[in-house]
Protein backbone atom coordinates (compact mmCIF):
# COMPACT_ATOMS: atom_id res chain seq x y z
CA UNK A 1 0.00 0.00 0.00
CA UNK A 2 0.86 3.56 -0.47
CA UNK A 3 1.18 6.15 2.00
CA UNK A 4 -2.00 7.74 1.19
CA UNK A 5 -3.90 4.57 1.22
CA UNK A 6 -2.81 3.55 4.73
CA UNK A 7 -4.40 7.52 5.79
CA UNK A 8 -7.43 7.09 3.82
CA UNK A 9 -7.93 3.63 5.01
CA UNK A 10 -7.33 4.81 8.99
CA UNK A 11 -9.90 7.97 8.21
CA UNK A 12 -12.71 5.41 7.16
CA UNK A 13 -12.50 3.13 10.06
CA UNK A 14 -12.06 6.05 12.72
CA UNK A 15 -15.42 7.38 10.91
CA UNK A 16 -16.61 4.02 10.95
CA UNK A 17 -16.05 4.09 14.30
CA UNK A 18 -17.90 7.20 15.43
CA UNK A 19 -20.63 6.60 13.35
CA UNK A 20 -21.03 3.09 15.52
CA UNK A 21 -20.80 4.94 18.71
CA UNK A 22 -23.39 7.54 17.73
CA UNK A 23 -25.55 4.78 16.97
CA UNK A 24 -25.13 3.27 20.16
CA UNK A 25 -25.65 6.22 21.82
CA UNK A 26 -28.65 6.68 20.22
CA UNK A 27 -30.05 3.67 20.91
CA UNK A 28 -29.20 3.94 24.86
CA UNK A 29 -31.08 6.91 24.79
CA UNK A 30 -34.21 5.79 23.18
CA UNK A 31 -33.87 3.00 25.58
CA UNK A 32 -34.18 5.59 28.79
CA UNK A 33 -36.78 7.67 26.87
CA UNK A 34 -39.05 4.34 26.94
CA UNK A 35 -37.99 3.10 30.20
CA UNK A 36 -39.72 6.61 31.95
CA UNK A 37 -42.69 6.73 29.55
CA UNK A 38 -45.91 6.50 31.14
CA UNK A 39 -48.42 4.99 29.28
CA UNK A 40 -51.18 6.95 27.97
CA UNK A 41 -54.94 6.12 28.57
CA UNK A 42 -57.15 4.01 26.69
CA UNK A 43 -59.23 5.32 24.14
CA UNK A 44 -62.13 4.29 26.03
CA UNK A 45 -61.57 5.71 29.50
CA UNK A 46 -60.56 9.08 27.16
CA UNK A 47 -63.78 8.94 24.97
CA UNK A 48 -65.71 8.23 27.98
CA UNK A 49 -64.09 11.38 29.72
CA UNK A 50 -64.45 13.41 26.88
CA UNK A 51 -68.29 12.76 27.35
CA UNK A 52 -69.08 13.31 30.60
CA UNK A 53 -67.14 16.76 30.44
CA UNK A 54 -69.36 17.83 27.12
CA UNK A 55 -72.66 16.38 29.48
CA UNK A 56 -71.51 18.60 32.19
CA UNK A 57 -71.28 21.68 30.24
CA UNK A 58 -74.49 21.05 28.04
CA UNK A 59 -76.34 20.25 31.49
CA UNK A 60 -74.93 23.46 33.19
CA UNK A 61 -74.70 21.85 36.32
CA UNK A 62 -71.73 21.33 39.12
CA UNK A 63 -69.36 18.50 37.67
CA UNK A 64 -69.71 15.23 38.88
CA UNK A 65 -66.69 13.11 39.80
CA UNK A 66 -65.86 9.93 37.20
CA UNK A 67 -67.07 6.43 38.36
CA UNK A 68 -65.04 4.31 39.28
CA UNK A 69 -63.33 1.81 36.93
CA UNK A 70 -64.74 -2.13 37.35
Amino acid sequence: MKGGENEMLSFTNDRLRLINERHAEDYRQAAIGRQFKTAAPSIRRAIGTTIVRFGARLAGEPTYGLARSR
